[in-house]
């Protein structure tokens, strides 16, 4: 695993950097849907700074679960989303891995609940996915409240 730094601001950001030099970034945003049901729902991102060429490193994920794991340590009631990045076209792929980097990481105590929503007008599926504890939270309720999110964001738009 990277040594990983904390950079508090709007948002708690962690930097590690691999050794080939890269920069890494991972960051929660809390989401405000005005809702309070998800009051406690925070977006993660991970991205590479600097948009270099990526090399094949297990430590980039060791290290990413790593600050998850440690941000729930800290906040275990919060229900964390993630949404594959589509700019590539490449999201079923981010998602074949995040399935992955859960199912290696997380134990019984914590539910992934995945989603597909297709955008109308824009013939692109994303792909968003949340990991919770399951001592918080109930399964069918959250997939019920995330499903009228998304109804209600399709009328919006």
């Amino acid at each position: 695993m990277y040594k990983y730094i904390l950079k508090e601001g709007v948002y708690p950001l962690f930097y590690f950097t691999t050794k080939y030099g890269l920069e890494y970034a991972v960051s929660f945003k809390r989401m405000d849907f005005n809702n309070d049901f998800f009051k406690k729902l925070y977006a993660i991102d991970f991205y590479e700074s600097n948009n270099q060429k990526f090399f094949s490193d297990p430590l980039i994920e060791i290290t990413i679960i790593a600050i998850i794991q440690d941000y729930f340590k800290i906040n275990p009631d919060i229900i964390l989303n993630y949404v594959c990045d589509n700019v590539d076209f490449r999201q079923d792929f981010r998602q074949k891995l995040f399935d992955k980097w859960y199912r290696n990481a997380f134990d019984n105590t914590f539910s992934k609940i995945n989603f597909q929503y297709e955008a109308p007008h824009y013939n692109l599926i994303y792909h968003l996915s949340f990991i919770l504890k399951t001592d918080f939270y109930n399964i069918e309720e959250v997939i019920e409240k995330v499903n009228l999110e998304l109804e209600e964001f399709t009328t919006f738009k």
